[in-house]
């Protein structure tokens, strides 16, 4: 018998550590694709939170101030940023709040509202236009796009939608 017998090991033998590394392998290969839908699931629920919470401030500091205050995106859309800013007698007044970009995956786009046509509420909380944005993401999975309309009210109504 050899004097080693019995004796507890110091470590790790090299096919306990391969097969662990083999493990570690399979696991990130099943979950790096789920974070990367979850990453870009939650990017387009971030931007609807933040175009609503936006609005609502715009609607609210309308009907504060008793003016009109417009929601106007930068030239290239709502993705790459925003300004709340009160108008008075059609005069642009102070900018109430500024919103650089969105997430390189989101797209946010309207058939009605754009740099020209910022979105608008009235002294009394009513919107000047009614219309729709819409909130894509690339590699969504499921309903997390998001649908927002502006209603004539100046109610705010998201909707989820699907996903390409």
């Amino acid at each position: 018998m050899s004097e080693d017998w019995g004796k507890k090991s110091d470590g790790f033998t090299l096919p306990e550590l391969l097969i662990t590394v083999v493990i570690v392998g399979i696991l990130l290969a099943i979950g790096v694709p789920s974070f990367q839908n979850m990453v870009a699931n939650s990017a387009a629920e971030n931007a609807a939170g933040l175009i609503e919470l936006d609005l609502s401030f715009a609607r609210n500091n309308a009907i504060t101030r008793g003016v009109v205050v417009r929601m106007t995106p930068e030239a290239g859309g709502f993705q790459d940023g925003w300004t709340v800013q009160a108008f008075t007698g059609g005069v642009a007044g102070d900018v109430l709040r500024s919103r650089d970009g969105l997430d390189d995956k989101v797209t946010v786009t309207s058939a009605t509202f754009s740099n020209a046509a910022p979105i608008g509420f009235t002294a009394t909380g009513q919107i000047e236009t009614t219309g729709t944005l819409a909130i894509t993401t690339s590699g969504c999975t499921g309903d997390m796009n998001r649908t927002i309309n502006l209603m004539t009210s100046g109610q705010i109504a998201i909707q989820e939608a699907t996903c390409p």
